[in-house]
């Protein structure tokens, strides 16, 4: 591929847009217009209020797919697929909606350019099951707008991404010339639990669809504003940890949970730090944005910090967790098959040997009278490369937008996403989140009342229609 020249940056609708959990107290006692115009800074000729954001037509889309229940217990993902499929034909992006039976679901659609080599906008239709449903102060499928949120299950992991994809999808379809570069959206099945008939499905089962996949763009990658008016850092994602599974069964649930917490103490104290040649891109690109001058110093020159086990410790844990293997367990549960049962995470840096690392993280010993049933590690056990053209040419797109921002690779690695599928099957996939919104909404990600920021949903929807500009050329 090659690296699109950046065109200026379109005059942008709206200006940066953050909230803060004080914000919502406020929004609560003095009203949703005060909050708006107080936290969010648009142009001065306008000022959002909740009801110009309900009126607003890509919130409407928004809100129409929110509703849909795309969940594999309650819901369709074929239903989502059809509506995303619909907006595209709207356009006149010629659309394959492929029923898989149960409610599962894949959907493309192509624009196609003078190549036949294809940019990938990749999203999937499912979202995380609802299991507090008494606990939503909101329906999780109502998209209900509050002041600047919206709630509702998936609204940030990930159909915000995907509707963003769509609108920028759909803009690129009404120029007037054929862009350099073809476009397939991508909605697939099954994300949350493995994409058996998702990503690797497609990849196994459609060679004529996958031998035009030149680049992924995909969920991932991180933003971290410091205020209205400064980002830290802002990361897209181009590597992360594989997993291994395993499954600890047992009559006793006693049993279960001693292991448990055996596994915390040893693990812990049997863990091995290195420095892979990935997580030190990730480091140097990142260490400088620290507030700390320590923190700078400790992750920039992660090597020599590696040595001295007083420095590694003042490290974060969600900065230790990209330097070690680790071993994560999941809430006990009833087995199917009687008993009960506990599923286990091996996180696997790069290269690493599963059963070493089995050995030394979960000894036999360890699992004394609980049968274990270890599943193969899944995805590319490496990152995509940082100096492939699309990844500068996001990184590119973003510094237009925010020049005093720090712009730079982002290494994930406590989750997992589509990319180590892609990756595996050697197609250079990102992880790129265009919302600059504080903290307060990610930490609801799959969780209670999950929301965003509609102001910062539609200011990354501008910026996304600028990267896929300039990517399609």
């Amino acid at each position: 591929m090659e690296l699109i020249k950046i065109d200026p940056v379109r005059r942008r609708k709206y200006r940066i847009i953050s909230y803060s959990v004080i914000a919502a107290g406020l929004a609560a006692l003095i009203g949703g217009t005060w909050v708006l115009n107080t936290f969010f800074r648009p142009p001065p000729e306008k000022v959002w209020t909740e009801e110009e954001l309900l009126a607003h037509p890509d919130v409407q889309l928004f809100r129409d797919y929110v509703r849909i229940d795309t969940t594999r217990a309650t819901g369709s993902e074929v239903a989502g697929a059809e509506f995303l499929a619909a907006q595209l034909e709207a356009v006149g992006i010629p659309t394959h909606v492929e029923r898989l039976g149960d409610g599962h679901a894949n959907m493309w659609g192509i624009l196609e350019g003078k190549r036949r080599e294809a940019i990938v906008l990749h999203n999937h239709i499912d979202v995380y099951e609802i299991k507090d449903s008494d606990l939503w102060g909101h329906p999780p499928f109502g998209g209900e707008v509050r002041g600047p949120w919206i709630y509702g299950r998936g609204v940030f992991d990930m159909k915000s991404v995907t509707i963003t994809q769509l609108r920028a999808m759909q803009d690129l379809a009404k120029r007037d010339r054929k862009p350099e570069f073809s476009v397939i959206f991508l909605a697939t099945s099954g994300e949350e639990t493995g994409s058996d008939l998702g990503v690797r499905w497609v990849l196994e089962n459609h060679p004529e669809l996958v031998g035009r996949f030149m680049v992924v763009l995909t969920e991932g990658g991180i933003v971290e504003p410091k205020s209205q008016q400064e980002i830290k850092f802002w990361g897209v994602e181009f590597a992360q940890k594989q997993f291994a599974t395993l499954w600890a069964c047992s009559d006793s649930r006693e049993r279960l949970e001693e292991l448990k917490r055996e596994i915390a103490d040893w693990s812990q104290a049997n863990q091995i730090w290195r420095l892979t040649p990935e997580v030190e891109i990730f480091s140097k690109a990142y260490g400088p944005s620290r507030d700390s001058p320590l923190y700078q110093e400790l992750v920039v020159n992660a090597s020599e910090t590696l040595l001295d086990h007083r420095q590694f410790a003042q490290l974060p844990n969600y900065l230790k967790a990209g330097y070690r293997e680790e071993v994560a367990t999941f809430p006990i549960e009833e087995d199917p098959e009687g008993g009960y049962r506990m599923r286990i995470f091996l996180h696997l840096l790069e290269d690493s040997d599963v059963d070493a690392l089995r050995e030394r993280l979960l000894p036999e010993w360890l699992l004394h009278g609980v049968a274990v049933a270890t599943e193969p590690p899944l995805g590319a056990p490496g990152g995509s490369p940082v100096d492939h053209p699309a990844f500068q040419t996001v990184l590119g797109t973003i510094r237009e937008y925010y020049p005093d921002t720090l712009v730079g690779p982002h290494f994930l690695p406590w989750s997992a996403t589509d990319s180590r599928f892609f990756r595996e099957a050697g197609i250079p996939s990102y992880g790129f989140s265009p919302f600059m919104i504080f903290s307060t909404d990610t930490y609801r990600v799959d969780a209670v009342d999950e929301r965003i920021s509609l102001p910062g949903f539609l200011t990354g929807l501008d910026l996304y229609v600028e990267v896929l500009d300039n990517l399609a050329g």
